[in-house]
């Protein structure tokens, strides 16, 4: 009898530490905004793209993959949001860490249209530096025009919460 109680006991605490966990959610981390604007990583030509380009501007930086389902679920998300923001000064960068011939077919099967950067390892490293520090995908940081983080959120996020969190900034 004591032996089930402490297998059930054992077994709760694993399912709570497990439940939050998953529930986490980052925190805002303290990074400047030239660390952000210096970060650079090729496009689907190949050629380096700086976030600098984006400097005044609200940014939006989803780290995603092709192959992540979350990443793909929130994808018409973005590209809605991309077309109805972008005359506003709202930006939508895509950081895949993925192959760039998967995220090149990807895009043109789904017409995503916003621009697109592979992210690779540094990707990674990057997201971590932004407050990612579980290293799951998707991941997403909103910087407001001054290049300061406002938000970050780590899983899906739904075009209701896009709008919420782009309507503070305009």
């Amino acid at each position: 009898m004591r032996g089930w109680i402490v297998a059930v006991a054992a077994l709760a605490l694993a399912l709570g530490l497990g439940v939050g966990l998953w529930k986490h959610k980052p925190s805002v981390p303290e990074v400047n905004a030239e660390q952000i604007y210096s970060a650079s990583f090729p496009d689907l030509a190949g050629q380096k793209q700086a976030l600098s380009q984006w400097r005044g501007k609200i940014l939006i930086v989803n780290f995603w993959a092709t192959w992540c389902p979350p990443c793909r679920e929130e994808i018409p998300a973005f590209i809605e949001a991309y077309k109805a923001y972008r005359d506003k000064d709202v930006v939508f960068v895509g950081i895949a860490l993925d192959e760039r011939d998967a995220v090149n077919q990807f895009s043109q099967d789904v017409g995503m249209t916003y621009p697109l950067l592979i992210g690779g390892e540094a990707g990674y490293g990057f997201a971590e530096h932004l407050g990612n520090s579980s290293g799951g995908i998707p991941f997403t940081v909103i910087l407001d025009r001054q290049g300061q983080i406002v938000y970050v959120a780590s899983g899906g996020m739904s075009r209701a919460e896009l709008d919420k969190q782009i309507a503070k900034l305009l």
